[in-house]
């Protein structure tokens, strides 16, 4: 038996005769019905659920560590389906593997249990991670990872496998599965069709699903009858006539390298008065019938519009993140400028739209989860905390508390094939769970007020977490001490 196996077996023998865990009178939120289920207990034993039942009918375990529940709210940890673990894309020599790594400690004082990270320049570093947190090596939330996303030749972010033909677009797939990826991500802008469907029809026959971003010179029409199983972003679910888009494609194509080529403001105009209400009807239908996911990531979103006009040096949290990592997300240095002027006015208006779209193709049934974009480069978007600012995105346009919240645990599990298991406060299903101060469902901003954290079925209280942004503190001080300085 190789170490890693060995390690999980002992982990999971461990963790089998660990004393149950009973949270006495807590108030369980049925994510799945937007309901609450008043004075329950519920019993963790072997890091599962083994019961949830009204208080004075549960049965608890002779022994049992028993937490108060108080009338307190229990949802099931949130995953966020769009993080980033990498480094400088201004400065790709950088190592920041333990800036990193500091992050992954942002994520269970948050209330965040899983993550799925979709692809950087570290992943050596995050399939370590992974094992690590697996075997109960490391502290953090579960990772599931793309490794090295896929991208046409030369690619926009270091660390991406660069691809040319269909053939090379299969290799890729087969290298990424073979280093233990857990899923493919592409990044196209631009992609002939032979490549893209050789890259999704290798990653289904390896048994791998694919997102990734919709490539500019193909209609997302097209992009939804290709067979990949979802895609991120919402500014892509605006859909347009087929043909304009197409003239726009062409368009850019022929004065691209010229003086007068596309630049993005006039991109950006032109998709806005491009966009086709009926034409969204018909995509979002076809997007449901082939239940095909979007991650929306709004909030990445504000926090681009934020970047113009907040100064995030007052900003509290800043005190939780390594140098390296912050500077990505100055305006004054890292590689995302402030948008200003007639880019900004755009932007403005291009995410109201976003919001729109997103809650059309919701309406219309289409599968979604949570995912924030969180991580270096990404204009101060704050890992941990994004998760929340993500579900009021959610909220704010126009989706129920519940539905925001559904995203992020039931159907993250649904996209993950983990129904059965995990995403809901269930008998059988994995005891990672959150326990709030308020009813989330009422507001969605008491996702935030977070008594303790069940990874699982082990408990950290809000002490323990505090304790874990405390040393990540720790750590941030020591690496902002200026190079040759010493205590006294």
């Amino acid at each position: 038996m190789t170490v890693l196996p060995l390690l999980l077996c002992l982990a999971s023998h461990v963790l089998s005769q660990a004393p149950a865990t009973a949270i006495v009178n807590v108030n369980v939120v049925d994510v799945s019905r937007g309901e609450i289920r008043s004075g329950q207990t519920v019993v963790i034993a072997g890091g599962r659920i083994e019961a949830v039942a009204p208080a004075g009918k549960a049965q608890i375990p002779s022994g049992a560590l028993r937490v108060p529940g108080d009338g307190r709210y229990l949802i099931p940890g949130l995953w966020d389906m769009h993080v980033h673990l990498r480094g400088d894309r201004a400065n790709p020599a950088l190592p920041m593997a333990e800036d990193n790594a500091a992050l992954l400690d942002l994520f269970l004082p948050n209330g965040v249990t899983g993550i799925r990270e979709v692809g950087g320049n570290l992943s050596d570093d995050v399939l370590e991670w992974r094992a690590e947190i697996a075997a109960g090596k490391r502290t953090g939330p579960r990772i599931l990872t793309a490794g090295r996303k896929i991208d046409g030749e030369p690619p926009a972010w270091a660390g991406s496998l660069g691809v040319r033909t269909a053939e090379e677009g299969r290799q890729a797939v087969r290298q990424l599965k073979q280093a233990g990826a857990d899923f493919i991500k592409i990044y196209f802008r631009e992609v002939p069709p032979e490549v893209l469907r050789a890259v999704i029809e290798e990653a289904h026959a390896l048994g791998m699903r694919l997102t990734g971003h919709l490539p500019t010179n193909m209609p997302i029409q097209d992009f939804v009858e290709t067979g990949i199983d979802g895609m991120e972003h919402a500014q892509y679910l605006v859909a347009a006539e087929r043909e304009e888009y197409q003239r726009l494609v062409q368009d850019r194509a022929r004065r691209r390298g010229t003086p007068w080529a596309m630049d993005a403001v006039e991109t950006s105009a032109r998709l806005l008065a491009m966009e086709d209400k009926k034409q969204g009807e018909v995509l979002y239908r076809r997007m449901a019938e082939k239940k095909f996911w979007v991650t929306p990531t709004l909030t990445v979103y504000d926090r681009e519009l934020d970047n113009a006009v907040r100064d995030y040096e007052r900003d509290a949290r800043k005190r939780y993140f390594f140098p390296s990592v912050w500077a990505t997300w100055d305006a004054k240095t890292g590689a995302r400028a402030p948008i200003l002027g007639r880019s900004l006015e755009l932007l403005t208006v291009s995410v109201k739209h976003w919001q729109d779209a997103t809650l059309a193709a919701h309406k219309a049934g289409v599968p979604m989860i949570l995912g924030t974009d969180c991580g270096a480069d990404n204009f101060h978007n704050m890992p941990g905390w994004s998760v929340h600012e993500e579900l009021a995105a959610l909220v704010k346009a126009g989706l129920t508390p519940a539905e925001a919240l559904r995203m992020g645990t039931i159907n993250a599990a649904r996209w993950r094939g983990e129904e059965s298991t995990e995403g809901s406060v269930d008998p059988g299903k994995v005891a990672d769970l959150v326990m709030l101060r308020s009813n989330p469902l009422e507001t969605i901003r008491h996702t935030q007020e977070i008594e303790s954290v069940f990874k699982g079925g082990k408990r950290y209280s809000r002490a323990d977490l505090d304790a874990m942004l405390q040393l990540v503190e720790e750590r941030v001080a020591l690496a902002r001490k200026p190079a040759g300085s010493q205590q006294r």
